[in-house]
């Protein structure tokens, strides 16, 4: 019992790094006019929360050592908190840049503690309904923030409502620390006593395809993200409704796939599971490019559906390739690999796009997944030939 309450605990903490997630897109018409600023500035906002995450992701592993994986989720989900609540509080805009500061740094530590915890500790069934739950939290910011604006009520008290789920949150998190003392990290002794430096740990190789992968995945999905509903207006010729439903539906397939693969590895180890989710978001881009109509709807179910599984596998796949000596370091830069990958790719894609034609947005994304998958044959090759450090 108390192994499936610390579980709980866990997805419950990444359903809460969800919740913010999409926030400041379905609030910002509503904030800009407040803040007498461009429509443009919330930008600055999103950059300030990238960078800030980026910088805490590469540094979760020295601090995790310092304090435990339970104090520092605690303390992130705390930072969180600071930063929605300050989102709702404040009526300057640099104030607003000032609360994105705990809500990147928050977010970061949440992310990369969590994700190497998992990785070295559970099963890899756990990583995939993990992430699921941070999809459900992604998919419920906006639903509350929609029902708070729906019923004329300030985007402030949607802020303030996912502030005070953070805050029960911390008080959860608070009183089940003695559980993360009972649920030590495996090997956390070496862990912690590691001389490995950060040069050799970036020399391992395959490492830097490792950080390639994470790169040009999350770069994929933020490009999907951004540009996918653009796509189907522009290029397709669909309604703005039946863009957006589309488009949803690679939402709900990639909450309910990542559900699904992890079902899909008591019977598929981690290699096959991620060549068969490759190979799948290829054929989803493939009926993207050429299809029409009501084809598209399939295309985009399979692209989700592809994507789903892959995030989470490579980080499950982490210590396996690398060793559980380095998995944090490693982890750290492929999670910040992969917000610098939704930072810059998206946005680049958009000047490309202005300056030449739309139709290149699912040639764009093939190209990615095509790195994805060379990237995961070199690493399975490299590891045939030399084993990780351990």
């Amino acid at each position: 019992m108390r192994q499936f309450a610390f579980i709980f605990i866990i997805y419950a903490a990444f359903f809460s790094l969800g919740l913010p997630d999409s926030l400041l897109g379905v609030a910002w018409p509503e904030m800009v006019g407040e803040f007498h600023v461009a429509f443009s500035a919330a930008g600055i906002i999103s950059m300030t929360i990238a960078i800030c995450t980026i910088i805490a992701s590469l540094q979760t592993a020295r601090v995790t050592r310092k304090m435990g994986t339970g104090k520092l989720v605690l303390g992130s989900v705390l930072l969180t908190a600071i930063g929605l609540i300050g989102f709702a509080s404040t009526q300057n805009f640099y104030l607003l840049i000032l609360a994105a500061l705990p809500l990147g740094l928050g977010a970061g530590a949440i992310d990369t503690s969590l994700n190497d915890y998992v990785a070295v500790n559970l099963k890899a069934h756990h990583m995939n309904w993990l992430h699921a739950f941070w999809g459900v939290g992604a998919t419920m910011g906006p639903m509350i923030m929609g029902v708070v604006l729906n019923h004329h009520y300030s985007w402030r008290n949607g802020y303030m409502i996912i502030g005070g789920i953070q805050l029960m949150l911390v008080i959860i998190l608070f009183f089940s620390l003695p559980l993360w003392k009972r649920n030590k990290q495996k090997g956390s002794e070496e862990l912690d006593h590691r001389t490995t430096s950060l040069r050799e740990v970036l020399k391992q190789k395959g490492v830097l395809f490792a950080l390639l992968s994470f790169l040009f995945y999350v770069g994929l999905e933020g490009s999907i993200f951004l540009w996918g509903s653009s796509y189907l207006i522009e290029v397709k010729s669909l309604s703005v409704a039946t863009a957006s439903y589309i488009l949803s539906i690679f939402f709900a397939s990639l909450t309910v796939g990542r559900i699904l693969s992890g079902f899909l590895t008591f019977w598929l180890s981690n290699q096959k599971m991620l060549l068969y989710s490759e190979i799948c978001l290829l054929v989803g881009i493939f009926i993207v490019a050429f299809g029409s109509g009501q084809i598209l709807y399939g295309g985009f179910l399979l692209i989700g559906l592809g994507c789903a599984a892959i995030f989470p596998t490579m980080l499950h796949e982490t210590p396996r390739r690398f060793g559980e000596r380095n998995s944090r370091e490693i982890i750290g830069f492929q999670v910040a690999s992969g917000y610098v990958g939704i930072t810059v790719l998206p946005p680049l894609l958009g000047v490309v796009f202005q300056g030449f034609s739309m139709n290149l947005f699912p040639i764009f994304l093939g190209v990615f997944a095509f790195i994805l998958l060379g990237a995961t044959m070199v690493i399975e090759k490299g590891r045939t030939a030399t084993k990780p450090i351990r």
